[in-house]
């Protein structure tokens, strides 16, 4: 976070940017108002400059004096080099480079940890109802890659679960994929791309995750790909809810879980989420409701929240 001015009167503006793997989504807001404003998404690989991109904002609307960006990839020292693209951003430089107020770049899913205090029942679908035990919530999605963070009260705790090596060796072993080796790291498998990746160990062919959702039904490799992609994802979830007890519920969000709902068993998928467990740890998952999100733009309504937030705590 950088800040240049205490002074935040509501006839400014805040530009709200998310940049995600695949996709980057664009609107603005007038500072303490929780509407988005001309909300824009295109394709990543559309993005040439971030200075360009800023200034046309700049150029075109007055009003604007602050930025909050949300990018896919892990944040030092307001900094994030994307993972998934050869892009850095730093709020320091972007702040002396443009004739702004303040400059904030959050992690992608600490973003979407900001949106969950936003939506209440209508915007999400009950996977697995519980009842809620303590104030941790575990959010999760995956997208191009796998982003997580944990919600604590007001505290967003981003992680980079997706790279890690968390519970794959014992995934592997239980499944029918067992004998690949195109599953390293978690979101090598739970991902756009890990739905693609056990399609194409099933089938021997090529296929994206739109394709595959959309052939479900005249597609057996495509229906037997999405049903072993969400026992792995059930069962992630488990290793993760007993790693951060997180009582107040595990949120999914993102196109690709709202494209896949559909498709799932609760049943089966509660049954997956036990799996295995000892009855002491059962008892506790069972007490944890399992959500998904269905409101969009869930960055930009994060970015935005978090923005309101501080700018009242500084007017305060």
């Amino acid at each position: 976070m950088v800040i240049n001015s205490e002074i935040l009167p509501a006839t400014q503006k805040v530009l709200l940017i998310d940049v995600g793997g695949t996709n980057i989504r664009t609107c603005s807001a007038f500072v303490g108002s929780p509407e988005l404003l001309n909300p824009h998404k295109e394709n990543t690989s559309c993005l040439n400059s971030f200075d360009t991109l800023i200034q046309s904002f700049l150029d075109e609307d007055p009003l604007i004096n602050h930025i909050v960006f949300s990018v896919a990839g892990p944040k030092i020292n307001n900094a994030i080099s994307m993972t998934n693209r050869d892009f850095k951003l730093d709020a320091n430089d972007i702040l002396l480079k443009f004739d702004i107020s303040s400059c904030h770049i959050l992690n992608d899913w600490e973003s979407i940890g900001y949106s969950l205090s936003l939506f209440d029942k209508d915007d999400m679908s009950i996977l697995v109802n519980g009842d809620a035990f303590n104030a941790t919530s575990l959010i999760i999605g995956p997208g191009t890659g796998l982003g997580a963070a944990l919600v604590i009260n007001d505290t967003v705790l981003p992680t980079e679960i997706g790279n890690s090596t968390f519970s794959i060796n014992s995934l592997m072993l239980n499944s029918t994929l067992k004998d690949s080796k195109d599953f390293n790291i978690i979101e090598d498998l739970i991902s756009g791309r890990g739905l693609s990746n056990i399609y194409r160990h099933f089938s021997g062919m090529e296929k994206s995750p739109e394709e595959i959702v959309g052939t479900y039904h005249e597609d057996n490799f495509a229906k037997k790909a999405i049903d072993q992609f969400l026992i792995c994802l059930s069962q992630v979830l488990s290793e993760l809810a007993l790693a951060y007890i997180p009582g107040n519920g595990i949120y999914l969000a993102g196109g690709l879980m709202r494209s896949l709902l559909e498709f799932v068993d609760k049943q089966e998928f509660v049954d997956n989420f036990l799996v295995n467990r000892k009855p002491m740890h059962a008892d506790v998952l069972k007490k944890i409701s399992i959500s998904l999100i269905q409101k969009e733009m869930t960055c930009l309504h994060g970015n935005l929240n978090y923005f309101n937030k501080l700018s009242k705590k500084i007017s305060d």
